[in-house]
């Protein structure tokens, strides 16, 4: 059951690393948005535990969750400091991980559940993109070689590993805490901030924003549901809410850049 757990995690960072390679840094982050992680990590914890547990670590994550767009966006803005690069992506994690562990406490401590904690969530998100730094032009496509591909994917699995076992160790509280730890957000920008600069880090950064925007719509429904309908019901129903969600964000974004031209 590990095993299978764990094969989410490399699989979405070579997803986003090659979509990196093909389409550029902003899909690349678009796509590690999205809950691919956490939303199977959740179904397995369905397998073995009570459905209210689950429905529990579901709001808990749901309403933990902005607290990775505040990652990214303390992440976004610390790239930009001028530090020598061997140093710059310690202080940008670290900074990124504290005002996220602390967001999450914070946030998890005011649990709100329903469609209201649901669209609270949301605005969060919203509040956190509109604060990022704007991307600049001037990067392009990476050349990502395989061999970084694989130490993304070695440190992405370290990390899962971590939140998994402290998944099914703790309550719903701290299980959903570690659900929504943003793991391909801490690994994909360090590469990118080490190899491609600030520039590249904050264009990932604000496809990943957008990504994020999917990750509350699943985790509000998938809650909703698991209890009444089981968890593959919910499961579909939460990937449905969480493409349709990124897609009108994408449609949303597509019109201003429109109405801009």
């Amino acid at each position: 059951m590990i095993a299978i757990k764990l094969i989410a995690v490399p699989v979405v960072i070579w997803l986003a690393s090659y979509a990196g390679r093909r389409w550029g840094h902003r899909v690349s982050g678009l796509i590690s948005g999205f809950p691919l992680i956490a939303a199977p990590i959740v179904l397995f914890l369905s397998f073995s535990a009570p459905r209210a547990f689950v429905a529990d670590t579901a709001w808990f994550t749901m309403a933990a969750a902005p607290a990775i767009g505040v990652h990214c966006l303390v992440y976004a803005w610390l790239a930009r400091l001028p530090l020598r690069r061997k140093f710059h992506w310690i202080v940008c994690l670290g900074g990124a991980w504290i005002a996220c562990v602390v967001t999450q406490w914070l946030l998890s401590g005011w649990l709100i559940k329903g469609v209201w904690g649901g669209a609270m969530a949301v605005g969060e998100m919203l509040l956190a993109a509109w604060l990022m730094p704007r991307m600049r032009a001037g990067t392009g496509v990476p050349r990502i070689p395989a061999s970084e591909i694989v130490v993304r994917m070695l440190a992405a699995l370290t990390i899962a590993a971590a939140v998994m076992i402290g998944a099914e160790t703790f309550g719903p509280r701290v299980s959903g805490i570690l659900l929504s730890f943003p793991i391909t957000a801490s690994v994909l920008p360090v590469f990118t901030l080490y190899l491609y600069g600030a520039e590249a880090t904050i264009k990932l950064l604000n496809g990943f924003m957008t990504g994020l925007l999917g990750f509350v719509p699943y985790f509000c429904v998938f809650a909703l549901l698991i209890e009444p309908l089981g968890a593959w019901p919910a499961f579909v129903a939460g990937a449905l809410a969480s493409v349709g969600s990124v897609g009108l964000a994408l449609g949303w974004q597509s019109m201003r850049k429109g109405k801009a031209a």
